[in-house]
């Protein structure tokens, strides 16, 4: 008898089993929690293109597509997507506010409450604005067909621009009070009285990307590896031999020596401004950058990648670092 039953449960075994599955397949609907996917601190289309600092080791970088890199003082590292995907040229930090500016006239501000928006009155055909630096207690803005804009980041902004078609590209206070903008075709501007009346100093040649003074020494540099020194406080400028031929758009000054970055991997250094010469870094990578800033163990470079210069090495960020 059980040899009977158990013959005819294998008859019927395999029927069942078909008939589950199919009953299965018709009616029973399978749900996937899908895991959610990490979002990486820093993406290949990023190209932080500027970095501020506080002094006390937080960073800020300022990105495509609207997005800010934040770097806290303790190493933590956060990213943030603003609400305009503009391509931001420059960002600055001061009196407790970060302020970015990018593509079409968009300045972006942080209090440390969140990030609200302004849009600029500029150009419709060549509206973006380049850089902006915190200078005597104000935030200064520069852009293409020589837009300035004075202010407090907090929405107040003054319009001090010149009437000229060229591109503003960095601007900086010397130690005697003046301020001074690297420009296109060659050009530098400086004012005497906080922006109301620029002079145009013409000095031809490439355009010109960076500036900045330590004492009275200023160095100018620029497209084709184009270096300009003064040493009187901006009454004369001359062209002194970077090594290099390559695009060069920044200079910094670590309190030692003038540091200049550029295309191509190009890492320079000079005691005085007179003589230039590579500075070795190890796994210092060979792309663009467009900004150094010297802080307390080093110096931090940005643009198609970022990272900091110390002791002759390379590090790039963000990375895991010791608390």
């Amino acid at each position: 008898m059980i040899s009977k039953l158990l013959g005819w449960v294998a008859r019927v075994a395999p029927w069942a089993i078909v008939a589950g599955l199919g009953y299965a397949a018709a009616f029973v609907q399978p749900t996937v929690e899908p895991l959610p996917l990490p979002q990486p601190l820093v993406e290949p289309r990023d190209h932080f293109l500027d970095v501020a600092g506080d002094g006390h080791g937080a960073l800020w970088f300022a990105g495509n597509a609207g997005t800010v890199l934040s770097r806290d003082a303790d190493g933590e590292w956060h990213r943030h997507e603003l609400d305009r995907p503009v391509n931001l040229q420059g960002v600055a930090r001061g009196a407790g506010r970060v302020v970015a500016v990018g593509n079409q006239g968009w300045v972006f501000t942080d209090a440390g409450q969140g990030w609200s928006a302004t849009q600029l009155p500029v150009s419709d055909y060549a509206g973006k604005l380049i850089g902006v630096k915190y200078v005597d207690g104000a935030f200064w803005i520069t852009g293409e067909m020589g837009v300035i804009f004075r202010g407090d980041g907090q929405g107040d902004w003054r319009a001090l621009s010149l009437d000229a078609d060229v591109g503003l590209n960095d601007l900086t206070r010397a130690d005697d009070g003046r301020l001074w903008i690297a420009a296109e075709f060659g050009n530098l501007f400086h004012s005497d009285d906080q922006g109301r009346a620029w002079q145009r100093r013409e000095l031809q040649g490439e355009t010109l990307q960076a500036i900045t003074f330590h004492g009275p020494r200023g160095v100018a540099v620029g497209n084709q590896g184009r270096i300009l020194l003064t040493e009187d406080t901006g009454a004369t400028w001359r062209a002194v031999d970077s090594g290099t031929r390559e695009h060069l758009y920044d200079v910094a000054h670590d309190s030692r020596r003038w540091l200049a970055v550029g295309a191509g991997g190009v890492l320079l250094a000079s005691e005085r401004g007179r003589q230039w010469a590579p500075l070795e870094a190890d796994g210092f990578s060979n792309g663009y950058h467009t900004r150094a800033l010297p802080i307390a163990n080093g110096l931090v470079v940005t643009g198609e990648d970022l990272g900091l210069v110390h002791d002759g090495n390379w590090t790039a960020w963000p990375a895991e670092e010791k608390k």
